[in-house]
């Protein structure tokens, strides 16, 4: 059964109650990110999201499926391993910042928050600007505290949220690096395949199978988004080869098609050019029959009725 975002939210939250992991169930109203690729991923388990009657909707058995899958996740949150964060890196390059890679969103998350606290906290911009970019002996940026961290742009979670989860909650600092549970980064990686398999399907043209830039030929639908590169919407269409030279039509509906026109004129043409005479009294010689003479309806000759024959 199809069901609304908002019931999926309610129906995934009553599975989740007893996770051991801090989720972001709120992912699932978010359907304007739906254009990445037409799913919600949650940890490890894809949600596939339906257009129907103009609204996006999914498979509650999906819903359930994901919630069942992370409630049941074996999470021992003392068995902890070493995260190996990359250096941050200002010069991302857009293809690089689409692709799923779960360390590097964390530190960009790390980072965000010590900017935003330099924002905020009106620091003059000279040539101790960059300083929120110093780490702290706490392994955080700019002066910031774990619980400044955590709480950086609490209106906004789904900023802070990687997988439909909050890592920031679950980080712990050794002294010398990050850590992570275990079954956690497993469950993160395993999303950074799923991700990444999504995102090289959803650049494929559905029609010719060429590879585009992310984003770039994805084209929205009444059924949800496709992909189509360029030429292959151009290539539906019948080129013109002069089939109309000549032809004479009157206006059209903006619903019927001018090749349409020609056939049903070439058709009554046809069938009244064989009538010679007609009536009685008339003069001899070829008459063309127009729609509704002798009971034939433009719609009879359109359908091809046995009236329409010659």
């Amino acid at each position: 059964m199809l069901i609304s975002p908002k019931s999926a939210h309610a129906t995934f939250v009553d599975l989740t109650r007893n996770c051991a992991l801090p989720l972001d169930p709120d992912v699932l109203l978010r359907t304007d990110v739906l254009r990445h690729h037409g799913h919600t991923v949650i940890g490890d388990v894809a949600l596939r999201a339906y257009k129907h009657k103009s609204r996006w909707t999914y498979d509650e058995r999906d819903v359930r499926r994901a919630g069942r899958a992370l409630a049941e996740l074996p999470v021992d949150l003392d068995d902890l391993a070493e995260t190996h964060l990359p250096d941050y890196r200002d010069d991302v390059s857009p293809e690089e910042w689409y692709r799923p890679d779960w360390r590097r969103q964390l530190v960009s998350l790390m980072f965000d928050a010590a900017r935003l606290k330099a924002f905020r906290e009106e620091r003059p911009y000279d040539e101790n600007w960059h300083s929120w970019k110093k780490l702290g002996d706490n392994g955080l940026p700019g002066g910031l505290t774990m619980t400044e961290f955590i709480q950086t742009r609490s209106d906004t979670p789904f900023m802070q949220n990687i997988a439909g989860t909050k890592p920031s909650r679950l980080l712990t600092w050794s002294g010398t690096h990050w850590l992570l549970p275990r079954a956690y980064m497993e469950l993160l990686d395993r999303w950074e395949r799923l991700e990444d398999d999504l995102i090289d399907k959803a650049r494929t043209c559905s029609a010719c199978g060429a590879q585009g830039p992310h984003l770039a030929w994805r084209t929205p639908t009444a059924n949800g988004y496709i992909t189509l590169c360029p030429p292959c919407p151009g290539e539906a269409h019948l080129l013109y080869q002069g089939h109309l030279r000549g032809v004479l039509y009157e206006s059209l509906r903006r619903t019927q098609r001018a090749d349409a026109s020609q056939a049903l004129h070439t058709e009554v043409s046809r069938r009244g050019a064989v009538e010679v005479g007609g009536r009685e009294g008339a003069a001899s010689g070829p008459r063309l029959l127009r729609p509704g003479d002798g009971g034939l309806s433009v719609r009879q000759v359109r359908q091809g009725a046995p009236g329409a024959r010659a």
